[in-house]
């Protein structure tokens, strides 16, 4: 059955059981898999991994044009 078929047939039931249907939709979509689901451990690893990320500042001596337009046309394109 397409989409368009489903659709359809969703559209001529009450509005009672297309709110049914979306609960019933939000529910499996909200149901994820246990396997797939991180552990405080592997979240506690993520937090950490992100706190220790660091960018090194540097001087260039002068400004920078940040206009997009200027830096393209220097390239020719």
């Amino acid at each position: 059955m397409l989409t368009q078929e489903i659709l359809a047939q969703i559209a001529k039931l009450p509005l009672a059981e297309r709110v049914s249907l979306m609960e019933a939709l939000t529910r499996t979509v909200n149901k994820a898999p246990e396997e797939k689901k991180k552990t405080a451990a592997e979240w506690e690893e993520v937090l950490r991994r992100r706190r220790e990320f660091k960018v090194e500042t540097f001087d260039l001596g002068e400004d920078v044009i940040v206009d997009r337009d200027e830096i393209y046309a220097d390239r020719g394109l």
